[in-house]
């Protein structure tokens, strides 16, 4: 957040900010989406789901399975933050059961989340504002991205393969959902917010019917926010407005566009060191093609801890139940992302050019 509202305020010595830099669409859908998503995890609907999921599962490499697949396909719809914050939990607590080092099945975990998630313009914020800056139709989203997914998946199956066939024996207890009522309401609302994701409906009227569910089933879930990210977004919308007009942002992005390329390799590098977020969101302002930014911050959330905020949300779940090995955790972490990241990169540079 500080370096958003730090290069709003340098750049608002060069040009008058204006309100209407800020795109509330985004900030109410992002806002939306955390309060439902808050509501199912509230009533236990994904940790029900994970723990029949597992219940299935006789073998390591099942569980492997699971555990990976559950989280690529879940962070599609709940984002890579939330997947990751459910689903690293119940692998830890297998683990701990089974007796289990669940270090690689994690690593696996955060890779499926950052690679799934890039389907959808729900599955983690640099999308949901790709797809809003741009005016991107849900085809034209998902079609220029499909690719790399479905090419992330089999990498993943790959790796979900070579895991032991190692027969296992016990599970994790039953979860009941704690609220059959809550969960419709919630299934409901994210029903609507779906719906004004892919423009069928106003986002004004699915931020009504959101607020109206979370006051009546539980308003302690605004409390649980995540606000930060919310400012965040504020401050770069409000960069992005102020140097849009300056004339060496005109010359730099009439450069950049004659080589979409270079928009998506410096996407890629810039999210090694600041996140893909405001990697992203520092991007927009220098490129009017949406898809080579699309492909690069998502290919680009793979490399380092810092390259996406999920992969250091799963470092810090497993640091805390395994204190004396973050060590090797990052060393395993920082070997299956350069592999990815060798794969994938030039895999999203052909999709690009092709």
């Amino acid at each position: 957040m500080t370096l958003s509202w730090l290069l709003a305020g340098i750049s608002s010595v060069f040009s008058v900010p204006k309100l209407s830099y800020i795109d509330f669409q985004v900030l109410g859908i992002l806002f939306c989406l955390m309060l439902v998503v808050g509501g199912l995890q509230k009533v236990k609907a994904l940790d029900f789901l994970a723990v029949r999921l597992l219940a299935a599962c006789s073998s390591l490499r099942g569980i492997t399975a699971a555990l990976t697949g559950i989280a690529f396909f879940g962070s599609m719809l709940i984002t890579n933050d939330v997947a990751l914050l459910t689903f690293v939990p119940l692998a830890l607590a297998v683990g701990r059961r089974l007796r289990l080092d669940m270090v690689k099945i994690v690593i696996l975990q955060t890779l499926a989340a950052n690679l799934g998630s890039a389907l959808t313009p729900m599955g983690n914020p640099q999308n949901l504002f790709i797809y809003a800056h741009f005016e991107m139709t849900p085809l034209g989203f998902m079609g220029a991205i499909a690719p790399l997914a479905a090419a992330a998946l089999l990498w993943l199956c790959w790796l979900v393969g070579m895991e032991r066939e190692q027969e296992i024996a016990g599970g994790l207890a039953p979860v009941t959902i704690t609220s059959q009522r809550e969960l419709a309401a919630y299934l409901a609302v994210f029903g609507v917010i779906l719906l004004s994701v892919f423009h069928l409906l106003d986002f004004k009227l699915a931020l009504l019917v959101t607020a109206a569910v979370i006051l009546a089933a539980d308003r302690k879930l605004l409390g649980e926010v995540d606000y930060a990210l919310l400012m965040t977004f504020c401050g770069f919308f409000i960069f992005i407005g102020n140097i849009s007009g300056l004339e060496v942002i005109r010359e730099l992005r009439s450069d950049l566009l004659a080589n979409p390329g270079r928009i998506y390799w410096l996407a890629i590098l810039l999210s090694q060191f600041v996140s893909n977020v405001p990697a992203t969101m520092l991007l927009a302002g220098l490129t009017a093609e949406p898809v080579p930014l699309l492909l690069g911050v998502n290919v680009g959330g793979l490399g380092t801890l810092l390259a996406s905020m999920a992969s250091v949300i799963s470092y810090k779940l497993y640091l805390e139940a395994n204190p004396l090995q973050g060590r090797s955790y990052l060393l395993m972490f920082l070997y299956y992302n350069a592999i990815g990241l060798l794969l994938l990169a030039p895999a999203g540079y052909y999709l690009l050019i092709w």
